[in-house]
């Protein structure tokens, strides 16, 4: 088996996949700190250690993500926010949730998957003042890891029991998706034609 997160390399990895996910880049943390938890369940890691290192890099992507927002604002991102792929619509929706319910937002929406690393930004072009910013981050991203790591721990043995069906049944698996594939593509073609 391959070790993802394996000493000194493997916090160095953890550490900058969460600072792209603090990013709001499609690194999501809903799959990188359950693998924390395995592969602390494995030995390859430490679980508590991992937990620190994946929150201090999604702090500090956060942070870098409040910065951008607060010197370069809304229109930098409207323009250029799709090179670094960060959705303008997110963005507008996001900017008016932080207008709207203020310093609260950036901590709520720390537990909402997809949204979590971009409130940073409205955050910033709002100039939250930096320790309240700060605090409700810290807190968020501190939750959100630990649950998520102790959930790849506690389900370390049904992931390997996943991983050995997969394994064992790989080529069924994958017969299976490419026919779903075909049969989807064939119906749409047909479709496209009535």
């Amino acid at each position: 088996m391959i070790y993802v997160f394996k000493g000194l390399l493997g916090y160095i990895i953890l550490f900058l996949l969460m600072i792209g996910e603090g990013l709001g880049l499609p690194l999501p943390s809903e799959v990188i700190m359950p693998l924390v938890g395995y592969y602390s369940y494995l030995g390859s890691i430490s679980l508590y250690i991992g937990i620190i290192v994946g929150t201090l890099g999604s702090l500090v992507g956060s942070i870098i993500a409040y910065v951008i927002g607060y010197k370069l604002g809304l229109p930098f991102l409207k323009r250029y926010g799709k090179y670094i792929l960060i959705d303008e619509g997110k963005i507008e929706a996001l900017h008016n949730w932080f207008l709207r319910y203020g310093d609260i937002a950036v901590f709520g929406f720390r537990f909402v998957p997809g949204l979590r690393a971009l409130i940073s930004y409205p955050a910033g072009i709002g100039q939250m003042k930096i320790p309240k910013y700060l605090g409700f981050t810290f807190l968020g991203h501190t939750i959100w890891d630990i649950v998520l790591s102790l959930v790849g721990y506690e389900l370390a043995n049904q992931i390997n029991f996943v991983v050995t069906l997969a394994e064992k049944f790989g080529n069924y698996i994958l017969i299976f998706v490419v026919t779903i594939i075909v049969i989807y593509i064939l119906v749409r073609v047909l479709h496209n034609r009535q």
